[in-house]
């Protein structure tokens, strides 16, 4: 199951995002206790940025995007080849993983997940620049929602 870093880091400027990742990773963890009396499992990856054409549309182009990630430390920022995430997946479900995160430096964040971290709460109310960009994307939610009288 394909889960994401926003699993256990702040979903900041994408909530749905976050909690729909959340619920992945529950459901796979929920799928080993019960296929465990089977032989079975059920390994859940957690990615930080693919290097996607998706990616490069939701943050490259998107200047206020561009100040969120400014949040994370440089090191979590690097984007995974599409091919490294696939050859991540065929390793850890060849060695029952339960758990498959890459970049592995992503693995301490998971650890620390609600102590420590980009954008934990606590940096988030201190951090004037993070709440500057909160209030734009306030202001951008309802830019294409219609109207009505």
């Amino acid at each position: 199951m394909v889960s994401s870093i926003y699993a256990f880091t702040n979903g900041i400027g994408a909530v749905p995002y976050a909690m729909s990742k959340a619920a992945v990773e529950q459901l796979g963890r929920a799928l080993r206790v019960e296929l465990i009396q089977h032989g079975a499992s059920a390994s859940v990856a957690y990615f930080g940025f693919i290097d996607t054409e998706m990616v490069r549309q939701a943050i490259d182009r998107d200047p206020l995007a561009d100040a969120m990630l400014d949040a994370f430390p440089r090191l979590l920022r690097k984007r995974l080849a599409p091919s490294a995430a696939g050859e991540a997946i065929v390793r850890g479900i060849e060695r029952r993983q339960p758990r498959i995160i890459r970049p592995r430096r992503w693995v301490v964040m998971s650890v620390l997940r609600g102590i420590l971290g980009p954008l934990s709460d606590a940096q988030v109310e201190r951090d004037q620049t993070t709440l500057e960009n909160l209030r734009k994307l306030d202001a951008r939610a309802g830019e294409d929602l219609p109207t009505t009288a």
